[in-house]
């Protein structure tokens, strides 16, 4: 779990000095963008350090192109 934080506080300490000038800079509508884009990184880094069992971003791909897919073999089994 250490190494889990560690490696998070890296990436994101890297990722806030590299956009720290543009966020200064821009307008409040623009910062609130970047904050709500920050809303599923920090869960999804909420999910890896902790190690928890919680809906991620293969669950909600797998939800929306399971059934697709599954279509798309079965036609193709046809064809043979």
């Amino acid at each position: 779990m250490f190494e889990n934080i560690l490696f998070l506080t890296i990436v994101i300490m890297a990722m806030w000095l590299a956009d720290l000038r543009r966020i200064k800079h821009s307008s409040f509508r623009e910062r609130i963008i970047y904050m709500m884009m920050m809303i599923p990184v920090l869960y999804l880094s909420l999910i890896f350090v902790m190690d928890l069992k919680w809906p991620n971003l293969d669950d909600l791909f797998h939800s929306i192109f399971a059934n697709p897919a599954k279509q798309i073999v079965e036609t193709l089994k046809m064809v043979k």
